[in-house]
């Protein structure tokens, strides 16, 4: 069953002492929700962070973005998303909007496709999607937080797998951090939930 947004902001997140690291999270998930967030933009990257209180303050992903310029096609920009480890070099996918929004391509493992395939709006809506690259997703953004920030709730098979929460778009700077809240069963598919979140906050900005 999927909880309630008020019920789920009354939760009390607790204080991790694991390791933290992705696939050490999809091994031994934690019991209970745990909230990252995401760094400001700064020296041409975003970082995915563990909770400020957590003992190790190690990046769990880190994105990048930049411009393809590539003369064949519409000028366009790339987001990549690697898992962050030893090298900081695993790339867990990648997707690119032209700047005229007439391409869209996404990449994750060894499919690559155009973004029509993969994200679906539901009944039109604009804030309602469905993620088929991979493991099924379900995208909910019609709800709003007080401050105007899309309250995104991600779900699979009737079970909550995540809330994410970006920064409302027509707030004037400094902007809060994007959070992530990744339930139990979450950690398990947290490089889909990571990858569609950043594609999902484009379409919503679009």
């Amino acid at each position: 069953m999927i909880i309630d947004s008020k019920e789920k902001s009354a939760e009390l997140l607790p204080n991790y002492d694991a390791v933290v690291g992705s696939q050490s999270l999809i091994r031994n998930p934690p019991p209970t929700p745990v909230v990252y967030n995401f760094t400001g933009w700064s020296q041409n990257s975003m970082l995915v962070m563990p909770p400020r209180d957590s003992p190790v303050q190690q990046p769990l992903y880190r994105i990048t973005v930049e411009l393809d310029m590539n003369p064949f096609l519409p000028v366009s920009y790339v987001t990549r998303i690697f898992r962050c480890g030893v090298a900081d070099t695993d790339l867990v996918g990648e997707f690119s909007f032209a700047l005229n929004n007439k391409r869209a391509v996404l990449t994750m493992g060894d499919t690559s496709t155009r973004l029509a395939n993969a994200l679906f709006s539901v009944n039109s809506n604009p804030r309602h999607f469905n993620w088929m690259l991979g493991n099924r997703l379900h995208w909910d953004c019609r709800e709003t937080t007080e401050n105007g920030s899309p309250m995104c709730i991600v779900s699979t098979d009737s079970i909550q797998l995540a809330t994410f929460v970006p920064p409302p778009p027509d707030r004037s700077p400094p902007l809060p951090d994007a959070t992530l809240t990744i339930f139990p069963y979450g950690h398990r598919l947290m490089d889909d939930i990571v990858v569609s979140a950043l594609v999902v906050e484009r379409m919503l900005n679009r």
